[in-house]
């Protein structure tokens, strides 16, 4: 199967909220997570180089799409996610300076509204197959 990994910053409790959610809403088991200053980050990004490593952004990747990041990113999720969900696809139409420029603004604020662990948190254990 083509999982679609995502990067994703550990210590940001929303982003660490969001993830806990994808785990019960991937009822396909179609998404694997890492977090992006995780071993398994750092050699993939060693061996697979990408400029979008740069942004302080998500990064989703399967094998056949490449990367993703920001909104492209979210949209990337949303597609490998069933029911209502899809409905949120319809932003992708949006201009992508407006829906990145939304993203952009939500994460350079993450940390200020919602705070960020010591270290990143362990999955619980009936989602641990799906971390890298």
């Amino acid at each position: 199967m083509n999982h679609l990994t995502i990067f994703y910053d550990g210590p940001c409790i929303l982003c660490n909220y969001w993830i806990q959610n994808l785990c019960r809403w991937d009822k396909k088991d179609q998404l694997r997570f890492t977090s992006l200053d995780s071993e398994y980050a750092i050699q993939f990004f060693k061996e697979n180089p990408s400029p979008i490593l740069s942004k302080d952004a998500i990064i989703t990747w399967d094998q056949n799409q490449g990367y993703h990041a920001e909104a492209h990113a979210i949209f990337s999720i949303l597609k490998r996610l069933n029911g209502l969900w899809r409905l949120f696809l319809i932003f992708q139409f949006l201009p992508v300076s407006w829906t990145n420029g939304l993203y952009r603004y939500i994460a350079h604020n993450r940390y200020r509204w919602f705070g960020k662990h010591q270290q990143c948190p362990l999955p619980k254990k009936r989602d641990a197959h799906k971390f890298l």
